[in-house]
């Protein structure tokens, strides 16, 4: 990947950002810029801005106000919002001189199922303002998948036999072909993406390069080989290709004839390397040997962060601005200098210091002493990654991102009027999306029981990560929101509709006296965690809170000014206490700390075990047994209605003012235009939830399966294969 030089994510970078501190030459690039759009290069640097690469010059100002547009999502899908970053501008390769691009040409492959199934090569005109971007005047050219040579061109949709400088668009040779081949299927593979598109240069220093991986890859790339690309879609899906390698022979066969190699262009011998190798670090005031791993799934070389600081320490490495380092070390017997990223190393041994990725691997042969499929097949420390999958959560904090900070003031307006859909706003995230992205990616389990919880965890993180991303934009954000916690299924809103009917309102219970203060109701819950032994625990009143009664860490904390019946008081030590504190207590006592925090998938154990414990107390009238049910219709209905809509059907299923108005506050958390239609989903779980662990212990399941940590029921065999975990200590006394 080119060098990162700069990001800016919001105005306030912006304003305070020294474009001087960029080098002569850069690329500025939105993150999830789309088509090309919103890219400048930045050729050269004049005395008030930029010379790009159409030869008109941008000054500093009219920079700044591309990338408040970038900010704005003028370029990204949808419109999302997006930030700026500068990037190294990469050389093309003298290899491409013949063609006489106008910028820097880039190579697109399809990968599906493994298989490379169809490229072209992107070259930009004048037209196109230097970018390699066909929809915008650039030249589109097909390459045969088996020899790596232009087939066809294309510019503007028509079918064109010369390029400008009057090189025929067929017969161009592309130096790397297989690998960029290989390199392709390997992304796939390690992105997991079913359909991508795969762009890559060729660097004059560094070869090979990836710019970036599309999960939307444009239909053009047909049009330059002027075949139709369903068909070749169709022809490898379904095959099993269970390594890249056979991906790239698969297309190699299908698509056309392999070229055998001329004498004059095989390669000199290469050095063979065991899967471990030791390296010795340069540069410093004396070598450091440590232990390696060979990664050929890894992109680049990667160094623990513990290894890098002694290294900083005698001076072996030089760091970059953009977190990378610099460093010279020698495998097997030839000099390496190359950049490398500081990632915890988990390969199961704590002498492994270090995993040097393909790039590094260009010039050596691998030879793991076992069968190919196995070459990366390394144990993995399934504690260590549990224990930084942990750290991530703690980073990501969903419910704290998705409460808009102006919530109170929005109520507010809402209490007043009841047509009124609030307009909601939310802090900056706390964290760097693409920096949890990135830990996330190396973060790879083994597929033992551990290692497939933790993978559907780490999966579970990315989904995470992409909600928050989404907060504001209703359609996608409550895309995302399915994608995390699950859609509307008719027979889930037939259920709660039948339920709900069978609610028989003359039959609820009126409060036993007058009901208990926030000032009480905190003193009764601290007697219900003392008689748990659970003294770490404290009960804080905020007036903040939006629900009566909320979990914090060993916090309970109650809103001010709430007033709660006695039996609610009792439903809510069975739902809070003897559920969620009780359940986070064992999970803290289990070596794991995700049983603590939350496997992929627990909150809808949790909450249904939470709703079928406080049933038990609840009066077969009392109006909270049916929220969960409330709950899921309003998620099915504000899925295409308004915030104010919504309440007024909430009123209508049988419910007060208050609760429609906080059911609303819930279900339309993420949006910011809460008068237009969507949902966030979590909302199903209650219900969701209470069904499953209903079922569950009805059917003769074992309520301490479910107290074990924080767990999804639907993976409880898995849980049950993991033999070092400690039974459950704190139980329910009812």
């Amino acid at each position: 990947m080119p060098k990162l030089y700069a990001k800016i994510t919001n105005r306030d970078e912006l304003r305070a950002f020294d474009f001087q501190s960029i080098p002569e030459a850069a690329a500025l690039k939105p993150n999830f810029g789309y088509g090309g759009e919103g890219i400048l290069i930045l050729r050269q640097r004049e005395q008030n801005g930029w010379k790009t690469a159409s030869g008109s010059v941008l000054s500093y100002e009219e920079v700044f106000e591309h990338i408040e547009n970038i900010f704005d999502g003028m370029y990204s899908l949808n419109h999302r919002r997006d930030m700026a970053f500068f990037e190294q501008l990469i050389i093309p390769s003298d290899a491409f001189t013949p063609l006489n691009p106008a910028g820097l040409p880039d190579i697109r492959i399809i990968v599906f199922n493994l298989v490379p199934v169809m490229a072209m090569i992107r070259l930009p005109t004048e037209e196109s303002e230097g970018k390699a971007n066909v929809h915008l005047g650039g030249i589109g050219l097909g390459i045969d998948i088996a020899k790596g040579v232009t087939t066809f061109g294309v510019q503007r949709n028509k079918r064109i036999r010369q390029l400008p400088n009057g090189h025929a668009t067929a017969g161009f040779k592309i130096p790397y072909w297989e690998e960029m081949l290989l390199i392709a299927s390997r992304i796939q593979q390690m992105t997991n993406i079913g359909f991508v598109g795969v762009d890559l240069t060729i660097d004059r220093d560094m070869g090979p390069m990836l710019l970036e991986v599309n999960a939307r890859a444009g239909l053009m790339v047909q049009i330059a080989n002027l075949a139709p690309l369903g068909k070749r879609l169709e022809r490898v899906e379904g095959i099993k290709v269970n390594a890249p390698e056979k991906g790239v022979r698969i297309a190699q066969d299908l698509f056309g004839e392999k070229v055998a190699k001329r004498d004059d262009e095989k390669k000199e011998e290469k050095p063979v390397l065991a899967t471990e190798e030791p390296i010795e670090i340069l540069g410093g005031k004396k070598p450091v040997i440590v232990r390696a791993v060979l990664r050929a799934d890894y992109d680049r070389t990667v160094f623990d962060p513990s290894l890098l600081k002694e290294l900083e320490a005698i001076g072996a490495v030089e760091a970059d601005a953009d977190g990378t380092y610099r460093v010279k070390f020698s495998l097997g017997g030839k000099k390496l200098q190359t950049i490398v990223r500081s990632v915890p190393i988990m390969e199961g041994d704590p002498e492994i210091r270090a995993s040097i990725g393909r790039r590094d691997l260009a010039g050596f042969l691998v030879d793991p002493g076992k069968k190919p499929e196995q070459l990366l097949s390394i144990v993995i420390d399934c504690k260590r990654i549990d224990a930084q999958l942990a750290d991530i959560d703690r980073k990501v904090q969903l419910l704290k991102h998705i409460r808009p900070v102006n919530l109170e003031e929005e109520r507010a307006k809402a209490e007043r009027d009841s047509s009124y859909n609030p307009v909601f706003a939310y802090e900056e995230l706390s964290f760097d999306t693409l920096e949890l992205r990135d830990r996330l990616q190396y973060l790879q389990a083994d597929d033992s029981p551990l290692g497939v919880l933790l993978e559907k965890k780490r999966r579970e993180l990315l989904l995470k990560i992409t909600l928050l991303e989404e907060r504001g934009k209703n359609d996608a954000f409550t895309r995302a929101s399915e994608a995390l916690f699950g859609s509307v299924e008719a027979g889930l809103i037939k259920e709660a509709r039948s339920f709900l009917q069978g609610w028989n309102k003359e039959a609820m219970s009126s409060p036993e006296g007058v009901a208990v203060s926030a000032e009480e109701a905190k003193q009764i819950f601290e007697e219900s965690l003392k008689g748990y032994g659970l003294r770490e625990w404290n009960v804080v009143i905020k007036p903040s809170a939006i629900a009566d009664v909320t979990l914090g860490r060993q916090s309970l904390i109650v809103r001010e000014g709430a007033a709660f019946p006695r039996e609610r008081i009792a439903s809510l030590i069975a739902h809070e206490i003897e559920t969620h504190v009780l359940t986070a207590e064992n999970g803290a006592r289990q070596p794991y700390e995700l049983f603590e925090r939350g496997m992929a998938g627990y909150l809808e154990t949790q909450e249904g075990l939470a709703v079928y414990n406080q049933n038990q107390v609840l009066s077969i009238g009392n109006e909270k047994r049916y929220w969960p049910a409330m709950n899921a219709l309003a998620v099915h209905y504000g899925l295409t209605h308004s915030f104010a809509e919504l309440r007024q059907y909430v009123r209508r299923l049988g419910f007060s003012d208050e609760r429609s108005l906080r059911t609303c506050l819930k279900v339309k958390r993420g949006m910011k235009q809460t008068g237009q239609h969507g949902a966030f989903t979590k909302e199903l779980v209650y219900f969701k939830g209470w069904k499953m662990v209903s079922h569950f212990l009805e059917t003769g399941g074992d309520t301490k399966a479910l107290y074990i940590g924080k767990i999804n029921l639907r993976d409880l065999d898995l849980v049950a294969k993991l033999k070092d975990l400690i039974a459950p200590v704190y139980l329910p006394k009812r």
